[in-house]
């Protein structure tokens, strides 16, 4: 799954230097896509222990918080959460123009 995103990356870079004006909303949908698989992929394959590890740090990161947030809100930070740590552990950036720079 990584090399396909790899593979996938490197076409939107061919799509980058090619002559004329890029669609950059299309590149961000295309790198919104790709990052979904990557974080498909890194929750799939991420040991019971590292998935452990994290959880038990978003529970201790949002004690104080958990009264005063929505189910939803909770549900939604606690995802955020796991994506970015499970980045971190594999040292891998986050897919997204906003984030390049």
């Amino acid at each position: 799954m990584l090399e396909n995103v790899a593979n996938s990356l490197s076409g939107a870079m061919t799509l980058l230097e090619a002559p004329g004006q890029v669609d950059l909303e299309d590149l961000e949908r295309r790198l919104t896509i790709l990052d979904e698989k990557l974080h498909a992929s890194l929750m799939s394959h991420a040991s019971e222990e590292l998935m452990l590890k994290i959880r038990r740090e978003v529970d201790s990161q949002l004690a104080a918080y958990r009264r005063k947030m929505k189910a939803a809100q909770l549900a939604v930070v606690e995802k955020q959460y796991l994506q970015k740590r499970l980045l971190d552990e594999y040292r891998l950036p986050r897919l997204s123009l906003f984030y390049f720079g």
